[in-house]
């Protein structure tokens, strides 16, 4: 039962953040009707766009805590000064804000050096460590 509670949030918190990004990028995809009709006439077909997925989310995720979380937590998040972060039972949103407000005396804050999407990534590679 836990588990399906944990991947059900895994899938809610991955479909809010491809929403997230589609409405967050809209207004630069968007422009006006003239400027496409004379883009598709002069440009080539552009290849298809390339999907967000969770694992590509994972990736990067692993990539921020390569280089900012191991020295702390170990390069297998196994925990070294830092805590273990295999089967965390926190929701995402009280992982959120302890990346961003970090700890008093355990963990640095890292609200002003990552941004929400780069939370969302770490976030989707911790849902990763699993024993």
């Amino acid at each position: 039962m836990r588990i399906e509670i944990k991947s059900a949030l895994l899938a809610v918190t991955a479909s809010a953040l491809v929403l997230g990004l589609t409405f967050g990028l809209a207004p630069f995809l968007r422009s006006s009707q003239a400027a496409d009709a004379n883009r598709k006439l002069l440009a080539p077909a552009s290849p298809a766009p390339v999907a967000v997925t969770l694992s590509s989310l994972g990736q990067q995720g692993h990539s921020l805590f390569a280089r900012n979380c191991v020295h702390c937590h170990g390069d297998d998040a196994r925990g070294d000064e830092g805590p273990t972060l295999y089967n965390l039972a926190m929701c995402d949103i009280r992982i959120a804000k302890r990346i961003k407000d970090g700890v008093k005396g355990q963990m640095p804050r890292f609200g002003s050096k990552f941004n929400d999407a780069d939370v969302a990534a770490l976030i989707a590679f911790l849902r990763t460590l699993r024993d």
